[in-house]
């Protein structure tokens, strides 16, 4: 049996705030029982700013004012003699500490159940499910939100006793999995296929089906897959009692400003991120690279095999509006020795991966989950790709410089982020470094119709009006090259807030474009970096670049470009299953039959993609009036997998086609018991039964 031990690293953030950092005021801090006890009681609902000042005081007058001050900024009704928030928070607190502490090693207030209850109080309704018919024990708090409360109007929080021992925790569907609740099962179903264990745990008590794949009822999901708001609603959660707390007043309380943050020690993390856009030179395609540093990485050990690992799940979705352009999911599974553990990520790690991109305005949502400790981060940023006003002298295109710590010549023939031109750059998000760091910038030009010899100026400038310094570099770009990148090592600086800026100089020395970022120089002459943990792609397979284009493309509506990229990546791998089948669904959909029936033929060498082949086959003979052959094809697609409500449907209006009403009926009557919620099914069934009856 595999056992979890936990281990947390906090990754120190070196900022020096009067010559006093985090980590030698945490270690000054000596504090009585009753202090202590407060911290408890406050766990879930102060700020990491305020719990950052408590630390910090000297004193426990300081203390009681400070403690004073805490309650009275979440006062209801401020000027009367009660508090009735404190009052609820504290009855809340016992209530957990006296009833959920039963089969758990923490205190009640610590545990999944004591969470909720202290944050959200008592539920709406409560549904507890024993330990039988094949489900763990599970209990189901119902909720009522607001939008005013930034939650959902109606939500659930569900626990449950993995492995039907220990205490209950906390159910989320993206990150533990609907085959999580089942008991048995297991040997006779495909856990991995979600639609196996939705039908297997709705047999089992629907009330729980209903919760396996989501929180929020009425959620339209698609394929039975977990829902993804379930870990963003888990944040709002957890941040809900601490949202509206202005934490400025703590700050004045110390009467000094930069205060630097504490560590959450909730579920939900601080990450730090960095977004670049990089060309590649030799694809010619704007690719995104993305570089996550969660503040906290916890690990757990498996004891069988004496090692110890992490696993991070990243989310990445690219919206144009209210429209999804791209959505993808990567897994960073990773294990160590002791000894690797202690010398490779003991200073944290920094989650990095990259993809190509169209042209547009977007929002860049990316959730990073380690599974072992629910730890959650969610970070939103904007990017622009190739927005400029049309002109008929386009200049030169400058890509946002970076100041990395290391950068490694690498001539595999494979692709990863932030590796240009056979070069790994290391990167931190934090864009802090030590003054003993060997500091080069990396920036890239893109000449563009720019036709003209042009200079590139690299600046590098000092914020602090203390610490002035000021330096720049010109070179020149070569000829003959539609995008070129710069290395260049800096000076050795001292330590404070730069700035690095990057420019095209025309042969007058007129700026004709600019572009810059900002990094620090701590005091310490060595800062940890972490590593960075990333996959790679094999040069040969780049054609999934030109399918993920082909795709954001069609979600863009921009037909014509969808065609180029599919036939782009179709060119070079005509035997790729998921190439195949999203070329064939576009093809289809543009009502070219023939070309789609073509390139499905590609999956008949894959055994697996069998049920694939047959039921893209059907649709196609169905939109060809075909229908005979339709209904042939889709009944072997049906042998393989009889769940398929597509499959079904259209094998349904085949035999209407055909005029077989009783075969309609069939097929579209187990379509309904699959999904009962197909309106347009129903309408069809409804006219079907109606024509019979008549006859």
């Amino acid at each position: 049996m595999i056992k979890h031990q936990k281990f947390i690293f906090f990754i120190i953030l070196f900022m020096f705030i009067h010559s006093n950092s985090e980590i030698f005021a945490k270690k000054k801090v000596s504090l009585d029982a009753e202090y202590k006890r407060w911290l408890n009681i406050a766990h879930h609902i102060i700020t990491p700013d305020e719990k950052e000042v408590f630390l910090k005081l000297k004193n426990n007058r300081d203390r009681r004012s400070f403690i004073n001050l805490f309650w009275k900024m979440r006062d209801p009704s401020k000027g009367t003699p009660e508090n009735e928030y404190k009052d609820e928070h504290l009855k809340r607190y016992k209530y957990a500490n006296r009833y959920y502490k039963h089969g758990s090693p923490l205190p009640g207030w610590k545990t999944a159940r004591g969470k909720i209850h202290i944050i959200l109080g008592p539920p709406v309704s409560r549904e507890e499910i024993t330990e039988q018919n094949g489900l763990y024990p599970i209990e189901i708090w119902e909720y009522f939100g607001g939008v005013e409360k930034g939650l959902p109007t109606a939500f659930r929080m569900v626990f449950y006793k993995k492995h039907g021992s220990g205490g209950f925790r906390q159910y989320i569907p993206a990150v533990d999995g609907p085959s999580a609740l089942l008991r048995s099962g297991v040997g006779t179903i495909d856990t991995n296929n979600n639609y196996e264990v939705y039908k297997e745990i709705k047999e089992l008590n629907p009330t729980v089906a209903d919760i396996a794949l989501t929180l929020i009822p009425g959620e339209p999901l698609h394929n039975y897959s977990p829902s993804l708001r379930g870990p963003i609603l888990m944040s709002k959660v957890y941040n809900y009692p601490k949202k509206k707390i202005n934490a400025n007043y703590a700050k004045n309380f110390l009467n000094f400003k930069g205060i630097v943050k504490t560590y959450s020690t909730t579920d939900y993390i601080s990450t730090k991120s960095d977004i670049y856009i990089l060309k590649d030179p030799i694809l010619g395609l704007n690719f995104v690279h993305i570089a996550l540093r969660p503040e906290r990485v916890s690990v757990g050990y498996l004891e069988d095999k004496e090692k110890y690992y992490l696993n991070f799940n990243l989310t990445v979705l690219l919206k144009k509006g209210s429209d999804i352009i791209l959505k993808y999911d990567k897994n960073f599974p990773l294990y160590y020795t002791k000894k690797e553990l202690d010398s490779t990520i003991s200073n944290g790690l920094i989650i990095t991966d990259h993809f190509p991109i169209i042209s547009g305005k977007y929002k860049l949502t990316t959730i990073l989950q380690n599974s072992l400790n629910r730890e959650i981060s969610y970070n939103e940023k904007n990017i622009i790709i190739d927005e400029k006003k049309s002109s008929t002298v386009r200049y030169p295109e400058l890509y946002r410089p970076l100041v990395s710590y290391k950068i490694n010549s690498n001539s595999r023939m494979v692709y990863s982020p932030f590796k240009v031109m056979n070069k790994n750059i290391k990167i931190d998000p934090k864009r802090m470094f030590g003054l003993k760091d060997s500091l080069t910038t990396f920036f890239g030009v893109e000449r563009g119709k720019y036709d003209k010899n042009f200079q590139v100026e690299l600046e590098i400038k000092s914020l602090d009006e203390r610490r002035k310094y000021q330096k720049k570099y010109l070179f020149t770009y070569p000829k003959g090259k539609k995008i070129w990148y710069f290395t260049k090592e800096l000076e050795k600086l001292k330590y404070g807030n730069y700035i690095i800026k990057t420019k095209v100089l025309d042969k007058d020395g007129k700026v004709l474009n600019t572009s810059q970022n900002d990094f620090q120089v701590s005091p310490l002459s060595n800062v940890p970096h972490p590593p960075q943990a990333f996959t790679v792609l094999k040069s040969e397979n780049s054609f999934i670049y030109y399918k993920v284009l082909a795709e954001q493309y069609q979600n863009n509506k921009d037909l014509k470009m969808t065609n180029v990229f599919y036939e782009r990546a179709y060119k070079k791998n005509q035997s790729y299953p998921a190439l195949i089948k999203s070329y064939a669904g576009f093809l289809i959909k543009q009502k070219r039959y023939d070309e789609a029936l073509a390139i499905i033929n590609g999956l008949k060498k894959h055994e697996k993609e069998r049920f694939s082949y047959y039921a893209l086959k059907g649709r196609i003979f169905y939109y060809q009036k075909k229908y005979q052959e339709a209904i042939d094809v889709l009944h072997k697609a049906n042998k393989i997998f009889d769940s398929d409500t597509t499959v079904l449907n259209t094998l349904g209006f085949s035999y209407v086609k055909t005029g077989n009403r009783e075969e309609a009926i069939r097929a579209l009557s187990a379509s309904l018991k699959v999904n009962a919620y197909q309106n347009n099914i129903k309408d069809v069934m409804k006219k079907l039964k109606n024509n019979a009856k008549k006859k």
